[in-house]
C-alpha cells in the first residue's frame, strides 16, 4: 500500500512510537529519581546562576570542607525546568516522549529505505523499543540517546559516501550542546574516535575506507582534536571532567546501583537485548568480509560496553539500528530473501518523493496539541493534563503531605531528614526546606561511603551495627531531626524502637518520623 503524498512512514512511525509511549509510560517513566532533582536544579541555575557547592545535602561525605558539586547536566536542566514551568511533570514526560519517538522514528524510516517489508521493519522496531525502554526515564540521558544515533548515522553515511569527511566537522558544535545536557558526550566522543582510527587503518590495508589520502588523514585528526576540546566548552571548565571521572571510575558503584551493573543474561528485562545483539550478529553475518566497514563494526563495541554496565543498552540498540539498516542490503540474506520472498523486501522500489512538510505536519500537531492541553490544564486522558503519575507504591506521594506539613522554615537549624537512597531526590524537589540525608548523585557520597549505607540498610545487618552506624553518622553530620523511611524496612524498624522518635504517618510505601 503507498500512502498520500500529504504523509510519510515517518510520521507515522512517530505518531504510533508516540501514542504507545504516552499511553503506557506516564507512570514508568517517572520511577527514576533524577527526574526530581534534575528539575529542581535547573531551576535553581536559573534563579541564581551557576552554583558550585551543593544545594541539597548535610552530609556531602565526599567534600566535606568545601561542599563541591557541580550540576555537570546544566543545560539538560535548565531545559527540564523551563519544561516543567510548562505544564509539570506532565510537560517534562511529554518532551521525554517526544525525543524517544523522534529518534526511533528516524532508525524506522532508515530501515524502510532498505526495501524491507513494513511488518518486518516494525517487528524490529518493536523488539528495539523493548529492549532500550528499561532505560527511557524523564532525564536529560535522553539526549544522549539522540545524540549517539545521530552520531552513529553521521559516521555510517560518511563511511557509504553519502558524506564527506569535512561534513563530519558539523558534529563539532553539536558535541559543544551535548556536553552540557549531558555526560553520555563521551560516549559519542569515542565513537568518533574508533570509527576514524578504524578508517585510517582500513585505508592502510585497502578495505573499504572513506579515507583516501594523507589530507583526509589530517582532517580526521583536526575533527577528533576538535570533537574532544568541546569538553571544555562549558562554565565549569575541568571541574566536569572531575565528575565524569568520579562516576565512570569508580568500580564499586557497580555492585551497588542497578544502572551502573553488570548485564545480567538471565533476567526477564535482559532477554529483548539478547535477542537484539543476537538480530545484528546474524546480519553482520551475512555480510561479505571482504565489504566489512567499520561502521558496521561500531555496535560490537556498545555489545561489549553493555555487559559491562547495562545502562549503555539503549545506546547498543540506537547504534545497532543504524548499522544494521546498512549492513543488511550487502547480506546473502538480503539476496536471498528478495529472490525467494520479493514481497518481504524489494530492493529495488523507488522512493517516493514527498514535500517535507508531510514528515512534519502530524507529529508537530499531535506535540502541540498535548503542549496547549497540558499548559491549560485540561485533563484528558493520554495527552492533556494530569496524566503523568508518581505511583504511590514507587514513591511516597502518600507521606507527602505530612512532609511538607512539618517542613522547615528557611534559617531553621532544625531541618537534617534522614532517608533512603531513593527519596532524597524526592525531598528535594517536593520539600525543599529539609537537608537530606542521601540522594542518587554518587559524585556527591562516592562508592565506598555509599557502599557501606547499602550494607546498612540490608536486612542482615545485625541492628546493633546499624544502631552504631546511626550514632557514628549524627557524629559525624549533625543530629537527625526527621526521618522518611520505607516500611518495613530495618531503617524503620530503628525509628521506630529509639527513644525519643514518633511516627507522623505511615503507609504501605513509606512512614515519616519526627523527634519528640
Amino acid at each position: 500500500m503507498t500512502l498520500p503524498r500529504w504523509i510519510t512512514p515517518g510520521a507515522l512511525a512517530f505518531l504510533a512510537i508516540w501514542i504507545v509511549l504516552m499511553t503506557g509510560g506516564s507512570s514508568g517513566m517517572l520511577r527514576d529519581p533524577g527526574t526530581f532533582w534534575h528539575t529542581r536544579t535547573g531551576e535553581i541555575i536559573l534563579a541564581e546562576g551557576f552554583i558550585r557547592t551543593d544545594p541539597y545535602t548535610f552530609t556531602c561525605p565526599a567534600y566535606p570542607v568545601d561542599r563541591w558539586w557541580v550540576p555537570y547536566q546544566w543545560l539538560g536542566e535548565v531545559g527540564m525546568a523551563l519544561t516543567h514551568r510548562i505544564g509539570g511533570f506532565d510537560t517534562e514526560f511529554l518532551g521525554a516522549v517526544t525525543i524517544i519517538a523522534f529518534v526511533f522514528a528516524y532508525l524506522t524510516v532508515r530501515l524502510l529505505r532498505t526495501g524491507l517489508n513494513p511488518v518486518l521493519v516494525c517487528t524490529v522496531m518493536g523488539l528495539s523499543l523493548a529492549a532500550a525502554g528499561s532505560h527511557f526515564h524523564v532525564r536529560p540521558h535522553l539526549f544522549t540517546t539522540a545524540g549517539m544515533a545521530f552520531t552513529a548515522a553521521f559516521l555510517t553515511d560518511c563511511d557509504a559516501g553519502r558524506y564527506r569527511i569535512r561534513h563530519l566537522f558539523w558534529l563539532v558544535p553539536f558535541f559543544v550542546v551535548w556536553v552540557n545536557v549531558h555526560g553520555g558526550y563521551l560516549g559519542g566522543f569515542g565513537t568518533v574516535v574508533i570509527a576514524t582510527t578504524g578508517w585510517v587503518v582500513f585505508w592502510w590495508l585497502g578495505r573499504p575506507s572513506p579515507v583516501q589520502s594523507w589530507r583526509d588523514v589530517g582532517l580526521l585528526t583536526l575533527l577528533v582534536l576538535l570533537c574532544g576540546a568541546t569538553a571544555l566548552v562549558n562554565p565549569y571548565g575541568t571541574d566536569m571532567l572531575k565528575v565524569w571521572r568520579v562516576i565512570m571510575g569508580e568500580p564499586i558503584l557497580r555492585k551497588i546501583i542497578q544502572e551502573h551493573r553488570p548485564f545480567e543474561f538471565g533476567e526477564p528485562e535482559s532477554l529483548p537485548v539478547i535477542g537484539f545483539a543476537a538480530l545484528y550478529l546474524f546480519v553482520l553475518a551475512g555480510a561479505h568480509w571482504r565489504e566489512v566497514r567499520v561502521s558496521w563494526l561500531l555496535p560490537l563495541v556498545w555489545m561489549l560496553q553493555t555487559i559491562e554496565r547495562c545502562r549503555h543498552a539503549t545506546l547498543f540498540i540506537v547504534v545497532g539500528l543504524v548499522a544494521i539498516a546498512a549492513i543488511w542490503p550487502h547480506t546473502r540474506w538480503a539476496t536471498r530473501l528478495a529472490k525467494t520472498r520479493p514481497d518481504f523486501y524489494q530492493p529495488d522500489e523507488p522512493i517516493v518523493t514527498r514535500p517535507w512538510w508531510a514528515a512534519v505536519w502530524l507529529p508537530v500537531l499531535m506535540v502541540l496539541l498535548s503542549l496547549g492541553l497540558q499548559s491549560s490544564g485540561v485533563r484528558v486522558p493520554v495527552i492533556g493534563a494530569g496524566w503523568a503519575q508518581h505511583s504511590a507504591d514507587h514513591w511516597p506521594v502518600e507521606v507527602l503531605d505530612a512532609i511538607q506539613a512539618n517542613e522547615p522554615k528557611p534559617g531553621d537549624p532544625h531541618n537534617k531528614v534522614f532517608n533512603g537512597y531513593i527519596d532524597g531526590a524526592f525531598i528535594i524537589y517536593h520539600a525543599p526546606g529539609y537537608k537530606v540525608f542521601v540522594d542518587d548523585r554518587c559524585e556527591v557520597f562516592g562508592g565506598q561511603w555509599l557502599f557501606n549505607f547499602v550494607k546498612m540498610s540490608h536486612p542482615d545487618t545485625p541492628m546493633e551495627v546499624r544502631a552504631a552506624a546511626m550514632e557514628k553518622w549524627q557524629a559525624d553530620y549533625g543530629r537527625f531531626d526527621f526521618a522518611l523511611t520505607r516500611t518495613d524496612t530495618p531503617f524503620e524498624d530503628y525509628f521506630r524502637d529509639a527513644p525519643g522518635w514518633e511516627c507522623v504517618k505511615r503507609t504501605n510505601t513509606a512512614a515519616f518520623y519526627r523527634r519528640k
